[in-house]
C-alpha cells in the first residue's frame, strides 16, 4: 500500500515538473512520444526514491540529490531551447519550491492540529489528509504558474516595468533579512512560532518565484539585444550594397555617356573616311577599356548589381572571382532576403580571402535555379574551426559580431533550405539548397 501511495505522490511531482518546465523550454517531442517520456521519467524517479529507502536507509540528502538527478536526465532529453545552465537551475529552483510549500502546509497543519511533528506523522489519517492537500496545492499552482508564465510571454507589456521588476527585486532581500533574523533569534536559545516558520517558507517561496520571472525577463531582453543588432547588421548591409549598386549606376551612366561620345568621333571620322584617323582612335579607346564594368547578367536586376558590385570589390582587393549563372529572373524569393544572404556569404567571402597569407586568393560563386535554387561560395582561406554549425568570431568584442552566420540560418530556415559547410585543404565552401515550395 505504501509504495503506490509513493508511486501516486511521485507522478504528479513528475507531471509538475513538466507544467514547471512547460513555460521556460518546448518540447523535444509532441504527442504520444512525450507522453511516454514523461511515463519513463515517472518511473526512473520512482526507482531512485526506492533506492533511497531500501539501499541508503531512507538517507534524505541521498535522497534529494538522486531525485534532481533523475529530474534532469529525463528533462534533459524531454525539452529542447534550453541550456544545460539553466535546466539544472530550473530542476533545482522547482525542488526547493515544492519542498518550501510542503514544509509550509506541514507546519500549518500542526499549528491547526495543535500536535508537535512526531505525533502527525505517526497518525495515518492527518498524513492522508496532509497529503491530499499538499498535492493538491502543488498541481493547482503549479498549473496556474505555466498558465501565467505562457500569457506572460505571449502578450508581454511594456507597461509599469519598471515599478514591477523594482517590486520583485526587492522581494528577495526581505526575505533573507527576515531569515536572517529569525536564525539569530533561534541561535540565542529562543523558541519561534509555528506560524513565523510557515510564514517565512512562504515568503521564500514567492522570493524564488519572483527570481523566475526575472530570470525570463532577463533571457527575454538578451534574446531582443540579438535581435536588435541581427536587425542592426542587416540594415547596414542592404544599406552598403544600395550604395554599392547606386556607385555602379553612376559608373554605368559615365560609360554610357562616353560610350555616345566616342560612337560620335567615330561617325565623323567615317563620314570624312579618315579610315586611318578612325582605327587609330579606336585602337585608343580599346586600350582605355581595361576592365569590365558587369561581370554577371542573371536578368535579375538587384542580383547582378549586388554580384557586379561584389565582384568589383573583390577585384579592387586583388581576389580573383568567377560567377556561375544562369537566368534568376523567375527567382521567387524575396530580393531583400536573397540580398542578405548573398551579401554575407560573399563578404564573408572576401573577407576570408583578404586574410589568406597566399598570393592565389579565389571566389569561385555559384547561384544556378533547377528544380531548386542552388547556391555555392568556395574560396581560399585560412583553417577554419565550425563547432554546431557555426564558426566563432575571432574578432574584438565578439557579441558584436558573428551575426552573418545568424542571418543566412535564418533566411534559410524561412525558405525550408538545407546547407552544409566545410574546410579542406586551404578551401572554404558553403553550399545551399532552397526549394521552390511556398512558406508554410
Amino acid at each position: 500500500m505504501d509504495t503506490l501511495v509513493s508511486l501516486a505522490y511521485t507522478i504528479i511531482d513528475s507531471i509538475c515538473i513538466c507544467l514547471f518546465l512547460d513555460a521556460f523550454a518546448s518540447h523535444r517531442w509532441k504527442g504520444y512520444r512525450f507522453f511516454i517520456g514523461v511515463i519513463l521519467q515517472t518511473i526512473l524517479m520512482f526507482s531512485f526514491v526506492e533506492f533511497s529507502v531500501i539501499i541508503l536507509n531512507r538517507n534524505q540528502i541521498a535522497k534529494v540529490l538522486l531525485i534532481i538527478l533523475s529530474c534532469f536526465i529525463t528533462t534533459r532529453i524531454l525539452y529542447k531551447n534550453i541550456s544545460n545552465i539553466l535546466l539544472c537551475f530550473l530542476v533545482i529552483a522547482e525542488y526547493l519550491l515544492t519542498y518550501s510549500l510542503s514544509f509550509a502546509i506541514g507546519l500549518l497543519a500542526t499549528f491547526i492540529c495543535g500536535v508537535d511533528v512526531q505525533v502527525f506523522q505517526s497518525d495515518r489519517i492527518l498524513v492522508l489528509i496532509y497529503s491530499i492537500i499538499y498535492y493538491s496545492s502543488e498541481f493547482f499552482l503549479f498549473v496556474l504558474f505555466r498558465k501565467v508564465m505562457i500569457q506572460h510571454m505571449s502578450n508581454k507589456s511594456t507597461d509599469h516595468v519598471h515599478n514591477s521588476q523594482l517590486i520583485l527585486y526587492f522581494l528577495f532581500p526581505c526575505a533573507s533579512f527576515v531569515m536572517l533574523m529569525i536564525l539569530l533569534y533561534v541561535t540565542s536559545g529562543h523558541d519561534i512560532n509555528k506560524i513565523i516558520s510557515a510564514g517565512c517558507c512562504i515568503l521564500i517561496s514567492i522570493s524564488d518565484i519572483a527570481i523566475l520571472f526575472l530570470l525570463e525577463r532577463m533571457e527575454c531582453t538578451a534574446l531582443e539585444r540579438e535581435q536588435l543588432l541581427t536587425l542592426n547588421q542587416q540594415i547596414q548591409l542592404q544599406s552598403k550594397s544600395m550604395a554599392s549598386a547606386s556607385e555602379l549606376y553612376s559608373a554605368q551612366r559615365k560609360k554610357v555617356h562616353d560610350f555616345r561620345a566616342h560612337l560620335n568621333v567615330l561617325s565623323r571620322l567615317m563620314k570624312s573616311q579618315d579610315y586611318a584617323a578612325a582605327e587609330e582612335y579606336l585602337e585608343k579607346i580599346t586600350e582605355q577599356q581595361t576592365d569590365r564594368l558587369f561581370l554577371v547578367n542573371t536578368h535579375h536586376a538587384i542580383l547582378d548589381a549586388l554580384f557586379n558590385t561584389k565582384a568589383a570589390e573583390a577585384t579592387r582587393k586583388k581576389i580573383n572571382i568567377d560567377f556561375e549563372v544562369n537566368d534568376l529572373s523567375k527567382l521567387p524569393f524575396d530580393a531583400s532576403d536573397m540580398v542578405v544572404l548573398l551579401s554575407n556569404l560573399l563578404d564573408n567571402a572576401i573577407e576570408a580571402c583578404q586574410q589568406y597569407e597566399k598570393e592565389d586568393k579565389t571566389i569561385h560563386v555559384t547561384a544556378i535555379t533547377q528544380q531548386a535554387f542552388f547556391i555555392s561560395i568556395r574560396n581560399t582561406s585560412k583553417p577554419v574551426v565550425i563547432l554546431n554549425d557555426s564558426i566563432p568570431t575571432t574578432k574584438p568584442e565578439p557579441q558584436l559580431h558573428g551575426f552573418g552566420l545568424v542571418n543566412i540560418h535564418l533566411i534559410l530556415e524561412k525558405y525550408h533550405g538545407e546547407h552544409t559547410m566545410f574546410y579542406e585543404n586551404g578551401w572554404f565552401q558553403f553550399t545551399a539548397d532552397i526549394p521552390f515550395t511556398p512558406i508554410s
